[in-house]
């Protein structure tokens, strides 16, 4: 229940100060860069040594793994050729891209596991995030930022370098060199790491709630692309999914279980802060994250229930 707390009093709280004028207009782009050059690097720091210190790679890790690639393969394909026919924006495209194709396994998608099924679960759910979702968003969601759009603080430079020289991947790098060597942090060094990982969340979202605009004429602009995004990633994709690996398994187990609840989470958190930094649709991206989480809370129980 805290986690779920702090997720919308740090979303509301953003929405409404936006009207204060004590937060300039240009607030969330300050906060968005603090969370992509240092919240977002301290999570990965954290967490990626210890997975790799931790988890024992077998067959069984294929299915939840993958989930978070396959996922984002399907977003790639079916709204870069969607956009295509709709004749949408670069920035809408990769907006959607982004947005439908990346999900919150872990600051909702964990409080959510733990609730529904048990603290067996996160433990998988740790592992989807960190080698799935995370690992897609440092790899293959930064190259489809890049391709649709521009980082506000790498222009003019290719693809590759964009990807290269973005912090979370730069993290992503050194990171798992340290687990691979399995250097200890120092105390001190690790505490301080913690402390800036745990700012992540509530600066991400109050920035998305600040940047958030909720009215008719928006509603009207965004109401047909949102309305399939969502569909997308609440319903289409957890229904593929469960198909493909049934076949494939040829029962429901626990793994297979975890890994749809975790496909059928809201949309990733960092994805909109992520679109916004290379200037892809703001307001799209923002839409896709603020109603999400709150439809998720309602149809991850459902899909439990189904499952």
């Amino acid at each position: 229940m805290d986690n779920f707390f702090l997720i919308f009093a740090s979303f509301i709280l953003g929405f409404g100060l936006k009207f204060s004028s004590r937060f300039p207009s240009n607030s969330h782009k300050v906060l968005n860069a603090f969370v992509i050059c240092v919240s977002f690097p301290a999570v990965v720091f954290l967490n990626i040594p210890k997975l790799f210190q931790t988890t024992v790679f077998d067959f069984k890790v294929i299915i939840p793994i993958s989930m978070a690639w396959i996922t984002f393969g399907l977003s790639w394909l079916v709204f870069g050729q969607l956009g295509k026919y709709k004749k949408w924006s670069k920035a809408r495209t990769g907006a959607i891209i982004l947005t439908a194709g990346l999900g919150n396994t872990s600051f909702v998608g964990l409080p959510l596991l733990d609730a529904l099924v048990g603290k067996e679960a996160v433990s998988w759910g740790i592992l989807i995030d960190q080698l799935g979702s995370f690992l897609v968003l440092s790899t293959l969601g930064l190259t489809i930022a890049a391709k649709y759009g521009h980082s506000n603080s790498i222009k003019d430079r290719s693809i590759l370098k964009q990807v290269v020289l973005f912090p979370p991947f730069m993290a992503l790098v050194l990171s798992s060199i340290i687990g691979l060597f399995n250097i200890e942090y120092p105390q001190m060094l690790f505490s301080s790491i913690n402390i800036l990982a745990q700012t992540l969340v509530p600066l991400a979202l109050f920035a998305v709630g600040f940047q958030l605009k909720i009215s008719t004429n928006v509603l009207r602009r965004y109401w047909k692309v949102l309305c399939v995004g969502l569909a997308f990633k609440l319903i289409f994709i957890p229904t593929i999914l469960l198909g493909f690996y049934y076949s494939i398994t040829g029962e429901i187990d626990f793994i297979l279980k975890v890994t749809i609840l975790e496909a059928a989470m809201a949309t990733m958190i960092t994805s909109a802060v992520v679109a916004s930094d290379f200037n892809l649709d703001e307001e799209l991206a923002n839409l896709m994250v603020g109603i999400s989480i709150p439809i998720s809370l309602i149809s991850v129980p459902l899909w439990n229930y189904f499952l």
